[in-house]
């Protein structure tokens, strides 16, 4: 009976068997930083596996953040130094975005527009506003975007800090810096969505449209609301670290 149980959890394993012998190979640099994993086909052959164990193997190295899946292209080994090594910078350190999208972001393309605020939008600022300054944020690395924000800010707030609506670059810098220097306290409710690429509408920022959401609003020292935020990531680019 215990040579069967023994047998039964070493084909359990079998993936964490298949994840040690990649785990070698990228860290010998047989598969080096950036290049293409063979193809699972070509993999499981020559592992000796079924794809299935394959896969699972591919997830735990995915997970560790040792390679990248490319949606219809490949697995990819993830160049660790530039991923997990380098600190992102300090003025945008607490900028959801930043702070949880594990590649690199090296542009924003910002839009905004001033309307009467909707009843869901006057309720999200809890406070009354005769308009509101919404804000479309799209994160890119080159020409590619991967990230989304939307916030809403009540037009007395753009008056009081003396934010020139004629120079994007001031309205960015508040969003991104500014607000979180100036603010008393930021909550945020992390949650799994769907509505990434249509909340986004000028881009389809993943294939597999599935997001991590990020519900943000930020408060003054007296509590009232300066900004109430959605920020969304692409599941496959998110990774949160909490330090306690």
């Amino acid at each position: 009976m215990a040579q069967n149980l023994d047998k039964s959890k070493t084909k359990k394993l079998k993936h964490v068997k298949v994840y040690d012998q990649l785990y070698e190979l990228i860290q010998n640099g047989t598969y080096p930083a950036g290049s293409q994993l063979p193809s699972e086909t070509a993999l499981s052959a020559q592992m000796n596996v079924s794809r299935m164990t394959l896969r699972k193997a591919l997830a735990l190295l995915q997970e560790d953040g040792l390679t990248k899946n490319v949606q219809g292209i490949g697995h990819f080994v993830s160049n660790q130094s530039e991923d997990y090594i380098e600190e992102p910078d300090t003025d945008t350190l607490l900028h959801p975005v930043y702070s949880y999208c594990t590649e690199t972001l090296d542009s924003v393309e910002l839009e905004f527009r001033i309307e009467p605020p909707t009843k869901s939008i006057a309720d999200s600022l809890k406070q009354y506003t005769p308009a509101v300054v919404i804000v479309d944020r799209w994160y890119k690395h080159g020409e590619t975007p991967l990230a989304y924000s939307l916030s809403f800010l009540p037009i007395e707030l753009i008056g009081e800090k003396q934010i020139d609506l004629n120079n994007s670059d001031q309205l960015l810098n508040y969003l991104e810096c500014q607000c979180y220097k100036n603010m008393n306290c930021c909550r945020r409710i992390c949650s799994h969505s769907t509505a990434g690429n249509f909340t986004a509408s000028t881009y389809t920022l993943s294939n597999s449209n599935s997001f991590l959401l990020i519900q943000e609003t930020i408060y003054d020292n007296d509590q009232n609301i300066l900004i109430s935020s959605k920020h969304y990531i692409p599941s496959d680019l998110f990774k949160i670290e909490i330090n306690l």
